[in-house]
């Protein structure tokens, strides 16, 4: 889960080099001290994220009614440090209670080392860390706090999350081959693969990949991939607004119009010209600009 955005912040990134970089492909800061107490709707990426609140020891998200994301249907509380499982479903944050907050964004199939072996049990939800971690989340937060700087606290969470993965020897440092060969089919634009074609490659049967992928992912391969289809159709609209909705769908990979906003609507809780009228709401762009 990445911060809020559309208002004035600070925002810094840092890619970690291997071999915390095989399992976390971004740990950012984020800060922005004035921000309205507002409810902002977070779309599913299909990845986990390790989340530190550094303005009160307490993360809040609320699950958002579809026809109305202002108004949330129930309010969840948990620690200052918590764990974000994949997600095929949209969910809102405070942006006044998340105004200064370090993230780490996992690798798809990077959390078993930090988090166990199945991750199926995480999809879909929010975990304090302590529950994970035991008192050690807490300690990992406290060091976050204690630097002084934006980079300073990335490389502090960066230390923590090194040293967690290479104390634990039983957990090996690679995922499964499988896993990997899927996830690199998957995510190649040139050719449309499905899980049948990936078992087939892979010589081994649908169940037991399905199982195996699941576990380390926390999405099955099928919903993983709409997932990406579904972020591919929003990376596209954030490049231009105006596009052709038949367009973008064929582009995209779906069967028809239809289908993409039924997908679109599953994912986000919005059909694809909700989703952009709230953008330039949010955005303050005109209708005619």
């Amino acid at each position: 889960m990445l911060p809020p955005t559309g208002h004035p912040m600070q925002f810094v990134t840092y890619a970690p080099p291997p071999p915390l970089g095989r399992f976390v492909s971004l740990l950012w800061y984020y800060a922005a001290p004035e921000l309205p107490d507002l409810l902002e709707r977070v779309l599913p990426t299909g990845a986990m994220s390790l989340l530190i609140n550094l303005a009160e020891d307490e993360l809040r998200w609320y699950e958002a009614a579809p026809a109305a994301p202002v108004t949330p249907a129930r309010c969840h509380r948990l620690s200052g440090i918590a764990v974000c499982g994949a997600h095929a479903e949209h969910f809102a944050i405070d942006t006044a209670e998340q105004r200064a907050i370090v993230g780490a964004e996992l690798t798809p199939g990077g959390a078993p080392p930090f988090f166990g072996p199945d991750n199926e049990a995480l999809s879909g939800t929010h975990v304090s860390l302590d529950a994970l971690w035991g008192r050690e989340a807490a300690l990992v937060r406290e060091r976050v706090l204690e630097a002084r700087t934006p980079d300073e606290r990335l490389r502090a969470l960066e230390a923590a999350l090194t040293a967690r993965l290479l104390r634990r020897p039983a957990r090996p440092l690679a995922r499964d081959p499988a896993v990997d060969f899927a996830l690199a089919a998957f995510a190649d634009p040139s050719r449309a693969t499905t899980v049948a074609d990936v078992t087939g490659q892979l010589g081994m049967s649908s169940k037991r990949f399905i199982r195996s992928f699941t576990e380390q992912v926390g999405l099955t391969p099928k919903r993983y991939c709409r997932v990406q289809r579904f972020q591919q159709a929003i990376s596209a609209i954030a490049r231009d607004e105006r596009v052709s909705w038949a367009g973008l769908a064929a582009a995209c990979g779906y069967y028809d119009q239809a289908h993409f906003i039924h997908d679109f609507r599953a994912f986000a809780g919005l059909t694809p010209t909700e989703y952009v009228a709230r953008r330039r709401e949010r955005n303050h762009v005109p209708l005619d600009g």
